[in-house]
């Protein structure tokens, strides 16, 4: 009998709707990089291991998509790794903004989804006399793209146990070459900490989204090279027009049109023996494009799929991806930050300034 009454105390004090304003934890992963190129054998040694130190805050519903999104939290990371291979690789350093999303509504046992970009520095990049076969990386600054999952279990109101999985991509967007980047899969098991003033969480009802189609343009820039390594740069504009609808509370999606001018085209065509350039305008590339957005806000946060339908250029292929992030500077202003590929490989990272037309 007295079990079962510190049972329902221990669970009862889970239930409690108020929650500290401040945490703090730390992760250690042990993994591997993933091969996914045959190239990349040649610089995999032994296994990756890394710290992360993470600084966030949760959410209380002091903004619509907190309440939809089950009262995430968000937070920074910073990220020390040991990439298994201290002459070709040596350690990686990162720093990144995340959003800790609960996938359940459990309160002692919940289900996570931890998602974060920012950027990162590699010790031992490619170096065309030292570190030649190190053709996954060519320049010591990188993007880094962080994606977990797993379980937390909660031992108390200030204290959490986590273990989970997780994917980290080091990247350069192909600013230098080479560029296959770097894939490292991990297992990963942690602490958190949550102090300071606790505050109620706001459950008042949510407020319905118009379900309406907007229009939106946006003008892009990015630079990147070409093989072979260490070559001049070249720069990449795009000019895009999409259509967006809100398709439920936390989500959108759409279609649109896309040009590309892509100054290395004329460059790359030249090089190949079956095809050559013109003119400049084989620079150009159009496309259409499927769009579908997760909204948090002000920010959101785009998968895109498209296709070319004029490119002279075929070297890599009809498919094109977007991955990307837009902020809403003001209701009619927002900022653009994406990375453009072709599948796995990517093509260049996008910076823009775009305008809600209504």
């Amino acid at each position: 009998m007295s079990l079962l009454f510190c049972l329902s105390l221990f669970i009862k004090g889970f239930a409690q709707d108020e929650m500290p304003t401040i945490g703090v934890g730390v992760t250690t992963h042990f993994g591997a990089i993933l091969p996914h190129r045959p190239l990349i054998n040649e610089i995999i040694g032994g296994h990756t291991q890394a710290y992360e130190f993470s600084f966030y805050k949760p959410t209380y519903g002091k903004k619509e998509w907190q309440k939809l999104y089950s009262y995430p939290k968000v937070g920074v990371s910073v990220l020390f790794m040991g990439l298994g291979n201290p002459q070709k690789l040596g350690k990686a350093y990162g720093i990144f903004p995340y959003i800790d999303l609960p996938l359940n509504k459990k309160k002692v046992v919940s289900w996570r989804l931890k998602i974060g970009y920012g950027i990162a520095y590699i010790e031992n990049p490619f170096n065309r006399e030292t570190n030649f076969k190190n053709v996954a990386i060519g320049s010591h600054i990188n993007a880094l793209l962080y994606i977990n999952t797993g379980w937390s279990l909660k031992l108390s109101n200030s204290i959490s146990t986590n273990l989970g999985l997780s994917l980290i991509h080091f990247s350069n967007g192909s600013f230098s070459r080479p560029n296959l980047g770097l894939n490292i899969f991990s297992l990963n098991t942690g602490v958190s900490y949550q102090f300071g003033e606790k505050k109620a969480l706001i459950k008042a009802d949510l407020e319905e989204r118009p379900h309406q189609w907007r229009k939106k343009i946006m003008l892009g820039f990015g630079i990147k090279e070409i093989p072979p390594a260490e070559g001049p740069k070249y720069v990449v504009s795009s000019y895009s027009f999409n259509l967006i609808k809100t398709r439920a509370t936390k989500s959108s999606y759409g279609f649109g049109v896309d040009a590309f001018y892509n100054s290395s085209l004329t460059v790359l065509l030249n090089k190949d023996s079956s095809t050559t350039s013109t003119s400049n305008l084989d620079n150009l590339r159009l496309g259409l494009v499927g769009i579908y957005s997760f909204d948090f806000g002000k920010i959101s946060l785009l998968v895109e799929m498209g296709g070319y339908v004029y490119s002279k250029y075929k070297g890599n292929g009809f498919i094109y991806h977007r991955i990307s992030s837009r902020y809403n500077v003001t209701e009619k202003i927002f900022l653009n930050m994406g990375l453009k590929t072709h599948f796995a490989v990517a093509d260049f990272v996008e910076f823009g300034i775009g305008y809600n037309l209504k």
